[in-house]
């Protein structure tokens, strides 16, 4: 397959396309059986493209080894995307963001003090070998997977590579105590400020706002695509219309997002798309041969902790969201662009950067169930209309002054054969526009429209009327198995001052006298830490810079417990503190003694900001002149390791197993974390017209969730907002038996688990 481009589109062996894609994250579905029913859909919506981000953190955990099996198997996704008829966009980084830890960078590379991650400083750009050096042997292992695929279109490199951030040059401790002040969202609304972007953009050097900019470290990138057999054209995708715009590449393309701000109804602002406006010609000043691409075209938006749901950005970006961005998009004469993302999923096991929970639904036209509604029909209909004139849209130029004489004209633009009038009505009452023909004359609110003409001026069709948004008809619930009785353990002897801890890592004094007991330091990278410490005699103090979640135990008693999440965003500083901790109500020996801190990460930072970096786990203790001996070990329960655990529950420790009826909760011991378990068997349940979730009554502690010993949800009820998760199918056995658990983290007295009921998603 032969692929070009030109002003106005790309071609595929001589003939004009019209792309219009959707990503899929494969490594959000994490079993195979749920490509294939996404990818049919996916065609069923009438995209002809699927774009796959390809995260190096989850093949690669440790330098060297590479894992492509089971649901890392993309040459099986690749076939199955060829099996569907739809080109493949790749893009494997080897940055990716895509709000997963490190932006799917491998945190290995974090204890290499020679790797330099994206090659990027405050003040621009440095470049680092070592991290080159690195990406050549990702790329060795990942672009022959998709090189020579018959139905490559295009390939991308880096995403989203501008100059740092706005905040950049500021100190580090100035930051942190901005973010303690402002908050992060706060913060982000100034930095985001047009006067403030343009007084910071303007004193940084490197940036040809006409030409784009160029760097040694992307053009390197770009070889090794074509050393690898990559023969397509290949593109990155800026953040700025304007600045910034990395020139190294065949095809520039932008990332637009116009709806971000869900404090507000996006309808009240009439000017939620304009700035699609300009996009065309920002482009032509960088570039003329160049297509309008978005390869990140709105699809949805991302929920974070303490977040509103995704039900409620579903409901407030509605059909109207979607078709007015696709509209926009055209109407700016883009020819390529992708729906980010088209299909929801679960970021499982300790994938998620720290402003996403396990849900990644989106509130995209696919859910994370694989449930379609009325923002998928909205695509559906627009891409059928598309369909009729696809090779003559995909090559069109401004008609300046072929306006209606009204308010709701856009643009017109001319085709080959045809014209092609865009309307929009940007306010929340009915408008008519002026127009030689009574049909579809009158704009329903927010309704945008393209009107086609033939050479006559007459007129040949109206794209679709628009959806409303309608919430589900609630559907009668299939007979699920009931889950009162479960088992329930102890799963922390180690806060016993008895527990013998000689199969643990030990801490080296030096480590310990330098503050290097962050988990990346110690090499565990993700998810939990339990630190055990013996010492004589009572603690002088205890001053503890804990990241994110922890607990502190004294001779087996829980002292105190807290969080150190201020940055909700992900980006630049954790705006961090010390806490000083109270040892009233500890108990000590004059002889020995022990201490067990568990902390929790909830994720590197995505890196963005160059802040990938941030240390998690004990980050800071002082215990003034006590002697602490300390070993460590990963997980929330014992055999749980790695960015994506698998846990062998047969190894699991258990202490004092009994059984109990939800919901349940336990004064006083044991202390540390409670572990819930039951199984079930589902009967008559189709795995092809039903998703499954578990839902959790309100409940008291942070909790982690484990199907057939898949980490497939992390549990916050204090911040939430989820309560239910997906139960994926592929995971999820509808033959014989599921083995479920739920591991408690007891942070306070009152940690109790309420009901959980297997529920229709």
């Amino acid at each position: 397959m032969k692929v070009e481009f030109d002003h106005h589109s790309v071609l595929v062996d001589g003939q004009r396309k019209l792309i219009r894609s959707g990503s899929l994250h494969y490594f959000r579905l994490p079993a195979p059986e749920l490509w294939r029913d996404r990818l049919a859909k996916m065609r069923a919506a009438g995209l002809n493209a699927v774009d796959l981000y390809y995260p190096w953190n989850y093949h690669s955990e440790v330098r060297g080894d590479f894992d492509f099996s089971g649901p890392r198997d993309v040459d099986l996704l690749h076939d199955m995307i060829e099996d569907e008829g739809l080109y493949l966009i790749a893009r494997p980084g080897p940055y990716i963001c895509a709000e997963i830890d490190f932006g799917g960078l491998p945190a290995w590379m974090l204890r290499e003090p020679s790797i330099v991650p994206r090659c990027r400083n405050e003040l621009g750009y440095s470049h680092s070998v070592e991290f080159v050096k690195a990406t050549r042997e990702w790329f060795e292992q990942i672009v022959p997977r998709f090189a020579h695929r018959s139905n490559l279109l295009l390939a991308q490199i880096e995403n989203e590579y501008s100059v740092p951030s706005v905040f950049a040059g500021i100190p580090q401790d100035l930051y942190d105590l901005l973010i303690r002040w402002f908050g992060s969202k706060r913060l982000e609304r100034i930095a985001n400020h047009p006067a403030v972007r343009r007084r910071i953009m303007g004193r940084k050097g490197g940036v040809d706002e006409v030409r784009g900019q160029t760097s040694s470290y992307m053009r390197e990138l770009r070889a090794m695509m074509l050393d690898l057999g990559v023969d397509v054209p290949i593109f990155h995708n800026d953040v700025s219309p304007r600045s910034g715009r990395q020139a190294d590449v065949d095809i520039l393309s932008l990332d637009r997002y116009p709806i971000v701000d869900f404090s507000s109804d996006w309808r009240d602002r009439k000017d939620t798309f304009d700035e699609f406006l300009s996009d065309e010609e920002d482009l032509a000043a960088h570039r003329e041969q160049n297509p309008v691409f978005y390869p990140e075209l709105q699809g949805g938006w991302y929920d974070g902790w303490g977040g509103t749901g995704y039900d409620f950005f579903r409901e407030r970006l509605g059909p109207e969201g979607i078709c007015n961005a696709t509209v926009a998009a055209l109407a700016a004469r883009a020819t390529l662009w992708n729906y980010y993302v088209f299909c929801g999923g679960i970021t499982w096991g300790y994938m998620s950067s720290p402003d996403v929970y396990s849900s990644y639904d989106y509130a995209a036209p696919i859910t994370e169930s694989g449930g379609t509604g009325v923002r998928y029909e909205t695509v559906h209909r627009l891409n059928e209309f598309l369909e009729r004139f696809e090779q003559d849209i995909a090559r069109t130029d401004v008609l300046p002054g072929r306006g209606r004489g009204d308010d709701a004209h856009l643009i017109t633009r001319q085709g080959f054969e045809n014209r092609y009038v865009f309307l929009r009505n940007p306010n929340q009452t009915t408008c008519k526009a002026r127009l030689p023909e009574s049909e579809r004359a009158e704009l329903a609110p927010w309704e945008t429209q393209i009107r086609v003409y033939d050479a006559e001026e007459k007129l040949l069709a109206v794209s679709p009327e628009p959806l409303r948004w309608k919430a589900p008809t609630p559907q009668l619930p299939p007979a699920l198995p009931r889950l009162e009785r479960w088992s329930f353990s102890c799963a922390s002897p180690q806060i016993d001052p008895a527990y013998d801890d000689a199969s643990w890592d030990e801490i080296p004094a030096e480590a310990v006298k330098t503050g290097t007991m962050d988990i990346d330091s110690l090499g565990l990278h993700y998810g939990f830490v339990w630190y055990r410490g013996v010492f004589e005699g009572p603690l002088d103090r205890l001053r503890l810079d804990a990241r994110h979640c922890w607990a502190v135990w004294i001779n087996g008693a829980l002292i105190a417990s807290g969080d150190q999440h201020r940055n909700a965003l992900g980006v630049g500083p954790d705006g961090a503190r010390i806490s000083r901790i109270g040892l009233g109500a500890a108990s000590f020996s004059q002889g020995h003694n022990t201490i067990v801190i568990c902390v929790e990460s909830l994720g590197h930072n995505k890196g963005f900001a160059d802040d990938g970096a941030n240390p998690r786990g004990i980050v800071r203790i002082d215990t003034g002149h006590n002697q602490i001996r300390w070993r460590f070990r990963g997980g929330l329960v014992r055999g749980e390791r790695g960015l994506t655990p698998i846990v062998a529950f047969d190894g699991v420790e258990r202490v004092g197993t009994r059984e109990v009826i939800l919901p349940h909760g336990w004064p006083g011991n044991p202390e540390g974390v409670g572990l819930y378990e039951t199984s079930f068997e589902l009967e008559g349940i189709d795995a092809k017209s039903m998703a499954l979730g578990l839902a959790f009554d309100p409940g008291r502690g942070k909790a982690n969730l484990y199907l057939n010993s898949y980490l497939i949800g992390r549990y916050w009820p204090e911040l939430g907002p989820q309560r239910r998760f997906l139960l994926p199918w592929g995971v999820l056995r509808p033959e014989g038996e599921n083995h479920l658990a739920v591991a408690l983290w007891k942070r306070n007295e009152r940690a109790a688990l309420g009901k959980l009921r297997l529920e229709p998603m």
